[in-house]
């Protein structure tokens, strides 16, 4: 007989909280604000291209892929705690954040260090200001609490999503938050779930995760033992041939319909 499923695990960004979109609209911002009058939609292609080019090209990101740290979360990130490579992180990110704008400017013909570091600082507050939920997030986590145990599980580095959380007032709805960053594996590492598992005292057999990327989130999940619920909003996402989920949905607000259906 299939066991009965008492556990939720959730992904943080583009699961519950808008991450790329929030990104995206916090540079377009920056730039506005800046009055260069500068196309936002190319500058956002031209500056996360810049980004990711510098990304890779750095000393820590080996480190970075193995956690899940992104080229657009570092142009925020503090990168607190005191693992090591964190520190690295920490005394690299003020030149990489100041290079990635900079380097963009020049694409559009302005060479002007103070208003490149002007930027890389204002987009750093803007940011950190920008905490947006998807609007079923808090109504339905609040009706999955009451019958479910509720965990949430997310890639990347302690300081950043922790703001996350904080900032979207996410924390109280869990029984505990697996960040890639305190443990030193992401998923879909399956240890990154069993720690989680353990923590709320259930087992894989019991347990169903929620997230929007097929590796990460639906076939780490399934490696781990667990069913999963791939949430595919507005066609957003990218999907894996390899990796099928058990259910697939396009609101959270559809989760409550399945786990009747499973139970």
């Amino acid at each position: 007989m299939q066991k009965q499923i008492n556990t939720l695990l959730f992904d943080l960004d583009d699961t519950i909280i808008l991450e790329s979109k929030t990104a995206r609209k916090s540079i377009i911002k920056n730039i506005t604000l800046a009055g260069l009058g500068i196309d936002t939609t190319d500058f956002f292609r031209t500056i996360h291209q810049q980004a990711r080019e510098l990304w890779y090209k750095m000393s820590t990101i080996d480190y970075c892929l193995k956690i899940g740290i992104s080229s657009l979360e570092a142009l925020w990130a503090d990168f607190t705690g005191d693992d090591p490579e964190l520190a690295q992180l920490r005394d690299l990110s003020p030149d990489y954040r100041y290079q990635t704008w900079y380097r963009t400017l020049l694409r559009y013909n302005i060479d002007d260090q103070v208003i490149a570091l002007k930027l890389s600082t204002e987009y750093k507050e803007i940011r950190n200001s920008e905490h947006v939920l998807y609007p079923d997030t808090i109504s339905v986590l609040t009706k999955l609490k009451a019958a479910y145990k509720l965990g949430l599980i997310t890639n990347g580095t302690p300081d950043l999503q922790w703001k996350k959380i904080h900032g979207g007032n996410l924390e109280h709805f869990f029984e505990y938050i697996a960040i890639s960053g305190e443990h030193g594996f992401a998923k879909p590492d399956t240890r990154l779930f069993e720690i989680i598992l353990n923590k709320i005292s259930s087992d894989p057999s019991g347990s169903l995760m929620i997230g929007n990327n097929m590796r990460t989130d639906i076939k780490g999940a399934q490696q781990a033992g667990l069913k999963t619920i791939w949430i595919h909003r507005d066609g957003e996402g990218v999907i894996d041939i390899d990796t099928t989920p058990e259910f697939t949905i396009t609101s959270l607000t559809e989760i409550n319909k399945i786990l009747k259906k499973v139970n």
